[in-house]
């Protein structure tokens, strides 16, 4: 009996024992999330060209408990070429000691002829797996260096087994729960464009032209003469029993903070004519030859590396008839939108506020903003009605309001108010309008992840998203649209520049 009740008890006990055990509950285990991620330039605080290989799919997965990041890729469409990132390599110390990435899944896509008048069929990565840093903190915005491979691209230096150096941006304030076990890629091809660019020195009116897959469009070029000194010392002996008799210019690309050269060869213009030679001064003390071709504007070189550069003979060309040579005192070199000012100064969409300034910072109305998009748009014969909403009669901008009131770029989404100053989403708005008046609108970009969304107006919510897509309108900050804002007359000539080189 007394063992029969012991073996009870027993029982009881290791049942009461494991009941306890199992009612303490064990440690929460930290859940799979989607962190947004977009791919950066290697120096410059801007997405980099590549960046559209992670359009169609900017959240990677997060397992806190591998330490793993997934991230899935698209084909990319640019300009005719189709490609994707095919090879990828991660910094695993920050201090340059790159690793393959684990591959999880890949696709194929087919390049196309344009590249070399032959279809190749390219297997790329559509998914791929880090196991993050230590130097990481998992907190606020992030960045990890990375190699990518795309080849069949005109981007020079990740043709074939090349890799274009940019980094992983990791943005850990915009993170989402998910039951997600495996990253799912969107297949989908992501579209994008090569835009000309043209950066000109004003000082000595030297030009280098190029695309945006050879120098990225923010990127600041100088050009400054040496007549004395240790580069010029350099010079002359270089030259010595060649001539006695040259200008000396040093050429530079500055990308971000980091001096950089051009992906691939560009093209610079030397304003000199009649009997030119040219000559590159090497950093040893020597000189090569360079051969170019004569032209109205002056003397031109292709070149895939700058720096010091010799002329020697011909006349020097007045560059200050050059179209593109727009100069004003309140627009340094280092100016970021320098380029687009210069551009839509040369184009006649609209002027400086005096003969030596443009006062980027400045606001323009919505006076201002019709007039140039009906200019941009051919300056269309329109019948003025005998009275318009807030316009008087003969004003300035009386023709182009009534093309805007006529094709619905004005009205609908506000009473029209000529001497107001236009904010970031009236003009992105007004754009949209405007491209739909030829075109069918692209779809727009999901912008529910900048953090004032909610303050976008209804009626301008599809342009925005819209402008937002396909690269006219950007975010102020990494989070924020600002779509209240007053737009300045810098971001209005970049905005409408950028419609101009990529949409329209």
């Amino acid at each position: 009996m007394m063992k029969t009740l012991k073996k009870a008890i027993s029982a009881l006990l290791s049942c009461a024992l494991l009941c306890g055990l199992a009612a303490v509950p064990a440690q929460a285990v930290e859940s799979s999330r989607l962190v947004k991620i977009d791919l950066w330039n290697a120096v410059s605080n801007q997405a980099s060209m590549g960046n559209v290989a992670t359009d169609h799919n900017g959240q990677a997965l997060y397992n806190p408990a591998a330490n793993t990041l997934q991230i899935a890729t698209n084909s990319v469409s640019v300009s005719g070429y189709q490609s994707a990132i095919v090879a990828a390599q991660y910094d695993t110390t920050g201090k340059g000691n790159f690793v393959d990435v684990k591959v999880l899944s890949t696709n194929t896509v087919d390049t196309g002829t344009k590249y070399d008048d032959t279809n190749h069929t390219v297997t790329y990565l559509s998914s791929f797996e880090i196991t993050l840093p230590s130097y990481l903190t998992k907190t606020g915005v992030e960045f990890i260096p990375v190699k990518m491979s795309v080849p069949y691209t005109p981007m020079d230096v990740v043709v074939g087994t090349g890799y274009l150096d940019a980094r992983l941006r990791i943005d850990w304030n915009r993170t989402a729960s998910t039951n997600l076990a495996q990253i799912v890629p969107n297949n989908t091809m992501s579209s994008g464009s090569i835009a000309n660019v043209v950066l000109r020195d004003s000082s000595t009116g030297i030009t280098l032209n190029a695309d945006t897959s050879k120098v990225r469009e923010n990127t600041r070029f100088s050009a400054s003469r040496a007549a004395s000194g240790s580069k010029y010392q350099l010079a002359q002996t270089a030259l010595a029993g060649v001539t006695s008799d040259f200008f000396l210019f040093e050429l530079k690309l500055v990308d971000g903070a980091a001096e950089v050269n051009p992906y691939g060869a560009v093209e610079v213009i030397f304003p000199y004519s009649g009997n030119v030679s040219m000559y590159r001064i090497n950093a040893d003390g020597s000189k090569t030859v360079l051969r170019g071709t004569a032209g109205d504007n002056g003397y031109t070189i292709m070149t895939t590396k700058l720096g010091l550069f010799a002329v020697s003979g011909g006349t020097a060309i007045n560059t200050e008839s050059f179209p593109e040579g727009t100069s004003f005192s309140d627009v340094p070199d280092t100016y970021w939108a320098k380029n687009y000012i210069n551009q839509a100064v040369s184009a006649g969409l609209f002027k400086g506020t005096s003969a030596t300034t443009f006062s980027p910072d400045g606001k323009m109305t919505n006076a201002m903003v019709i007039v140039v998009l009906h200019r941009m748009a051919g300056a269309p014969a329109v019948t003025v009605p005998a009275s318009l909403d807030n316009v008087p009669k003969g004003a300035w901008y009386e023709t182009a309001a009534a093309w805007g009131y006529e094709n619905g770029v004005i009205g609908g989404y506000k009473t029209f108010d000529p001497t107001a100053h236009v904010t970031r989403e009236e003009l992105a708005t007004m754009i949209y309008r405007t491209h739909s008046l030829g075109s069918v609108p692209v779809a727009g970009a999901d912008i529910s992840g900048f953090t004032d969304v909610g303050q976008v107006s209804p009626w301008a919510k599809d342009a925005v998203a819209w402008a937002n897509a396909v690269g006219v309108v950007g975010g102020t900050g990494t989070t924020t649209l600002s779509p209240a804002s007053h737009a300045t007359r810098a971001q209005v000539a970049a905005m409408l520049c950028r419609y101009l080189n990529d949409v329209k």
